[in-house]
């Protein structure tokens, strides 16, 4: 593992503290030599060209660590660990609980489309890193390519019972497979590394390998509709394990509740500065549709946001930035416009010695026949001010690149949603209080925004804690925020493969502002300080690092 300079405050200290360092570079070790996808996904290059075969021999050799880890991580008493050494434990811990529970309720055999979302991921993340060349890694996607046949044929035979909704989804996500392929093929052959008989031949076995596997899983016998859903107990356990949360989920359920209700309140007297009749989506939609870049295209406006934006953030010093990153603003190639959102951020890995990270944007606009069409295109980036704030800086980019500095390679592991996720959102909302971000509607979007996030909590919350059904999910949120059916069952699906992750990221923030009160309103520190010792525990939940007593 990449080391950063040696901080002597953040050194084990003592034979615990040493010994559970030594625990979790062991795991994560052999994690990564078991999965290199993972590997090279956290920035190990020597993976790239690696990937895992799934089987039982892989699950149960994976088990047999994670649980001969967790036994000795928990022999290590918390009384004998102090602040950063503590905290290495608590995150560890929270890993190795919740891979347990994974094997215990083998999510690997009941989500078939897992294994096609890591399948696709596997080439998708060397295609990102590398999309203006694919020349570096053109023999490592091969190489992968190679693979795939056998890592879908191993995936299909561990499963067991799938969940019915993960069963459609599946066949969704292998129907997808080819656009990928027929999008890599020309860039792949312009780097001259392969002849293409050899690539034809590769591209066309992977994509039957998905189709094959999509017949296989819609053979199998699947199980309850209701078998996505992890039950009140260990919904709860998750909330402690990846939140931070030492909270019921009737508790959290009611915090939803009372956010929703007071957001709603905020949204309609910022509404009422605007119009006494038009309702905040009204506003909102005007908004966007008489919107248009004013530097005239879509890229130009990014790259002078992202710009503008950072140097703001620098003259407010309320937050420091890191040193020695790289933050690319590129238009998304032409052959992998329909695999991204309107704008995305990929970041570095955590163990890459160059920190560079890809603030992408798709302008679909320029695909477009008629005005009408490219306007109703470039309408979907309104917001560019607040976009910039979240994926940029101060957002997901210099997060990381921080995080990814910290000098334990165990904490530099961890990446938990209820930080990262919070932490953009707290982006978002500096950035409308300091004045970055001075759209007119920026602070009614900002509300409109956690509004939606909001019901997340109440639906997360419901789907695996209660009796919210899928059909009753899609229906709140329609109802509720305003989504189509589509965007709906979109946000659903993901929902119930993922619990606990879509109620973080209004969570995250309202943890970062909670804190923010004590240390800064009322214990007088500096917003910069408040900051900069956030970020410097790397990306795990609020409450632990008030736990860890720094």
């Amino acid at each position: 593992m990449s080391k950063p300079k040696a901080d002597k405050r953040l050194q084990p200290q003592g034979p615990a503290a040493k010994a559970v360092r030594a625990l979790g570079e062991r795991y994560i070790e052999e994690t990564m030599e078991r999965f290199p996808s993972t590997g090279s996904a956290m920035g190990r290059r020597e993976y790239d060209g690696s990937l895992e075969q799934p089987s039982e021999k892989l699950i149960k050799a994976q088990q047999r660590l994670v649980h001969k880890t967790l036994a000795e991580v928990e022999a290590v008493s918390e009384h004998d660990l102090r602040g950063d050494d503590w905290l290495d434990r608590r995150a560890l811990l929270a890993e190795l609980r919740t891979e347990t529970w994974n094997y215990e309720r083998e999510t690997f055999r009941r989500n078939p489309e897992s294994w096609v979302s890591s399948a696709l991921g596997s080439v998708h993340q060397l295609v990102v890193r590398h999309a203006d060349d694919l020349t570096p890694v053109a023999e490592d996607i091969a190489s992968r390519l190679a693979k795939l046949p056998d890592y879908l044929e191993g995936a299909a035979e561990l499963l067991r019972r799938p969940v019915p909704l993960w069963r459609e989804t599946t066949q969704s996500s292998v129907a997808g497979a080819p656009a990928l392929f027929e999008a890599i093929r020309e860039p792949l052959l312009a780097t001259g590394k392969l002849r293409e008989r050899r690539l034809d031949t590769l591209l066309e076995a992977a994509s039957s390998a998905f189709k094959q596997y999509g017949k296989r899983v819609g053979r199998i016998a699947a199980g309850k509709p209701r078998d996505f859903s992890l039950g009140r107990d260990r919904f709860e356990a998750l909330m402690r394990e990846r939140l931070g949360w030492d909270l019921s989920a009737h508790e959290a359920l009611s915090y939803g509740r009372t956010l929703v209700a007071r957001i709603e309140a905020e949204m309609e007297a910022e509404a009422a500065k605007f119009s006494p009749r038009r309702k905040p989506r009204e506003i909102l939609e005007r908004a966007a549709a008489d919107w248009a870049p004013a530097r005239g295209d879509l890229l130009s406006e990014y790259v002078h946001e992202t710009k503008r934006v950072a140097n703001d953030f620098r003259r407010a010093d309320i937050v420091s930035f890191p040193v020695g990153d790289e933050l690319l603003v590129k238009p998304v190639p032409d052959f992998f416009r329909h695999q991204f959102p309107t704008a995305a951020y990929s970041s570095p890995g955590c163990y890459d010695r160059q920190q560079t990270g890809v603030f992408w944007v798709n302008d679909l606009s320029l695909t477009r026949a008629t005005a009408k069409e490219r306007a109703a295109e470039v309408s979907q980036h309104f917001g560019v001010p607040a976009t910039c704030a979240h994926e940029a800086y101060p957002g997901h980019h210099l997060q990381f690149c921080t995080a990814n500095r910290h000098p334990s390679p165990v904490r530099r592991w961890f990446a938990h949603s209820v930080f990262y996720e919070g932490w953009t959102l707290w982006c978002e909302q500096m950035a409308v209080d300091y004045g970055v971000n001075q759209d007119e509607t920026a602070r009614l979007n900002l509300l409109h925004d956690a509004l939606w996030r909001a019901h997340r909590i109440l639906v997360d919350c419901g789907l695996h804690a209660g009796e919210l059904t899928y059909e009753g999910a899609v229906k709140h949120l329609m109802k509720h925020v305003g989504f189509t059916r589509g965007r709906a069952e979109g946000d659903v699906n993901w929902y119930t493969a993922a619990p606990t992750v879509p109620m973080s990221y209004l969570i995250g923030k309202m943890e970062v502002t909670r804190i923010k009160r004590r240390k800064v309103d009322e214990g007088g520190w500096s917003l910069k300080r408040y900051n900069d010792w956030l970020l410097s525990f790397g990306t795990i939940p609020q409450r632990w690092i008030e736990q860890s007593g720094l």
